[in-house]
């Protein structure tokens, strides 16, 4: 499909106008912010726990092009939390099970994958381009290869992580401050990161949690909508129910 053509010609009007018939009631979307939203390409790096909640809601939503990046394959733990699978796809890459299940729930939408682990060989040529870069992954390596793609490609990317009961969201836009300097220090090995054989502790409703609000996040850049999260960090605690923004 080519993204760049109005939606209402690709799906006719009456369909069109009933797949989004809320959205279209909302002030800040209408006709033309949904338009909009069919002509922008994204990539969404991880289609784990954040990437379930995260991918049907952009889907869902009418992004136009959604590249999912993701090497990893379905193994029984993950399916409390990364709803997207199936105990069917035990041993099946991720992001093709994915694109396969959303292209169910939007057949409008045009969905790309890449299996293979982002590298400095590949990210170049996979997130260059896009409107927004996504990161839904829980890879310290990956979130910093981002950083340093999108910030020389003069790119917007979405940071968000999960950590137990809690986790973080911020937008960092190519100019100004960038992931790098809001942590300069390259942590050690986390728990959960490749390198350790120590799973991340976390229920089912953090990663759906963290992944609705950076979904919201993501759909409020491609609207051009203003966001206090281009300059600030969003912390979620889902046990104590705080959250704080915290200036970068």
């Amino acid at each position: 499909m080519d993204v760049r053509r109005s939606e209402t010609e690709a799906l006719g009007l009456e369909e069109w106008q009933e797949r989004y018939a809320r959205q279209l009631l909302l002030p800040e979307v209408g006709r033309e912010g949904q338009e909009l939203l069919a002509r922008k390409s994204i990539a969404v790096v991880g289609a784990g726990g954040l990437g379930s909640t995260l991918l049907p809601v952009l889907v869902g939503a009418g992004v136009g092009e959604v590249l999912i990046v993701d090497s990893d394959t379905v193994s029984r733990s993950n399916l409390p939390r990364q709803t997207l699978y199936t105990t069917e796809g035990l041993g099946e890459k991720k992001a093709l099970l994915a694109a396969r299940r959303l292209k169910a729930c939007n057949p409008h939408c045009t969905l790309t994958t890449s299996t293979e682990h982002l590298s400095p060989t590949n990210a170049h040529q996979l997130l260059s381009g896009k409107d927004l870069i996504l990161d839904a992954t829980d890879n310290e390596e990956a979130r910093r290869l981002i950083d340093s793609v999108a910030r020389e490609a003069g790119q917007h990317w979405l940071y968000s992580s999960i950590d137990g009961w809690c986790g973080q969201v911020a937008l960092f836009p190519p100019e100004g401050k960038g992931y790098c300097d809001l942590f300069p220090e390259i942590p050690s090995t986390s728990e959960g990161e490749e390198g350790s054989s120590t799973p991340i502790p976390v229920l089912s409703s953090t990663p759906a949690l963290l992944g609705s609000i950076a979904g919201a996040e993501a759909l409020k850049h491609l609207l051009g909508l203003a966001t206090p999260l281009s300059d600030h960090l969003l912390l979620v605690d889902s046990l104590r129910w705080s959250f704080q923004l915290l200036k970068r």
